[in-house]
């Protein structure tokens, strides 16, 4: 009998389970003559059972609250929610996680989905992740989740885990392959809790200026809310604040922004259980001023020397070049903000897709090439192809002429 009660003992201590047994105090052993009730016994029978046998499907579904260490990133410290720990870094605040069934088809025939909250629990990112997963023999194969910083293809990337499922409240993930890149930084190790049924958290959030107010989008990824809370803090406020409550469904247009203010925006779904994990924040500036062209080289009518072969401009603020939607110009996927043209040669002044600055400057002709003798040349910055920080586009484009010596 003592054998079986010193068995019984040692099971108690290592199963977090039965933690919750109305008959047992954590910490304590039975005595000689103690009675172990029928609730406890089902307890250890029923964690043993799980403990013993290979994972299943529903043992993973529903909505977690997951935590997660990291051995080896080196871009932890950059990345809000984790912190060091010692020589690990930890996820300290645990982020939501929700698992769902693509069917009536176990997942290693029809793959189930998975979305968390920002930062993810599956890897070092401000980044919420989201991916389709497969359980087999005691495996999670998760396909399409973010691995790296500038992740390319990320819908290719496979990883595996080990799943082990310490009682009907939590699991345990540990990674077992890494990504390809150099710079893989997933978690090695994720504990996960159960969590009351809220929905699952928003993703892909972002704010953008539309000159008169803000938009505010996000990717739904659940079947259950009754609505979503926007969050927004202001540059000079310290907290988010409940922006929005009841709204049905992305986009949110904040109009309550004055110029040149910049806010900071979070979206929460909720149910009568609550409220998910709030998304990743994205901030934006209130801005209804389009830049414009403030200065250039050579200047409007200026005569250069046939050998002169430079080109600057300058604008009122900084911009960034795009490459326009729907462009047919040739240049579009390789370069070229201005078009420069005469009546005799074309002349070409090239900038990349992708450049910032305030002032762009290059050459008007190759090295080998001289200017065309007494000749009038177009320059042309087209709206199209400018924008300034905060997404405004040029009212117009903007067009001067200078000319060639003899």
């Amino acid at each position: 009998m003592k054998l079986h009660l010193s068995l019984f003992t040692l099971i108690l201590l290592i199963t977090t389970s039965i933690s919750h047994a109305d008959d047992y105090v954590w910490g304590e052993e039975f005595k000689e003559g103690d009675i172990i009730s029928a609730e406890t016994f089902n307890q250890i029978f029923n964690t043993l059972q799980k403990l013993n046998r290979t994972p299943k499907d529903s043992d993973l579904l529903g909505t977690w609250s997951c935590s997660s260490i990291e051995s080896s990133s080196n871009f932890a410290q950059n990345i809000s929610g984790w912190s060091q720990q010692g020589f690990l870094w930890a996820l300290g605040t645990p982020q939501q996680l929700t698992m769902t069934a693509s069917g009536d088809n176990p997942s290693i025939q029809s793959p189930y989905t998975l979305v968390t909250s920002a930062p993810s629990p599956f890897y070092v990112s401000n980044e919420g992740s989201s991916a389709t997963y497969s359980l087999f023999n005691g495996t999670l194969y998760v396909a399409g989740l973010k691995s790296h910083h500038n992740c390319i293809n990320c819908g290719s990337d496979l990883h595996q885990y080990t799943v082990d499922i310490v009682s009907d409240d939590r699991f345990l993930l540990q990674l077992i392959t890494l990504d390809n890149s150099p710079y893989g930084i997933l978690s090695d190790y994720i504990m996960c809790d159960s969590a009351v049924a809220v929905p699952a958290a928003a993703t892909a959030t972002t704010a953008t200026n539309a000159q008169t107010l803000v938009n505010v989008t996000w990717t739904d990824n659940s079947t259950d809310e009754t609505g979503f809370k926007i969050y927004r803090r202001l540059s000079d406020e310290t907290e988010a604040t409940e922006l929005a409550t009841a709204v049905t469904a992305s986009p949110y247009s904040d109009s309550t922004l004055t110029e040149g203010q910049t806010a900071y925006y979070s979206v929460a779904a909720y149910n009568d259980n609550g409220e998910s994990a709030k998304s990743k924040v994205v901030s934006a500036t209130l801005d209804s001023i389009p830049p414009t062209v403030a200065s250039h080289s050579p200047t409007a009518n200026q005569a250069v020397a046939r050998t002169s072969r430079n080109l600057s401009i300058t604008f009122s603020e900084a911009v960034k070049v795009i490459c326009p939607t729907g462009d047919g110009n040739a240049l579009c996927g390789n370069a070229g903000i201005t078009s420069v043209g005469s009546s005799g040669k074309t002349y070409g002044y090239i900038v990349s897709p992708g450049q910032a600055g305030l002032s762009f400057s290059g050459s008007i002709v190759g090295s080998a090439e001289t200017l065309n003798a007494s000749d009038t040349i177009t320059v042309t910055v087209h709206k199209e192809w400018i924008q300034d920080a905060n997404g405004n586009p040029m009212d117009a484009d903007y067009t001067f002429t200078f000319t060639t010596g003899s």
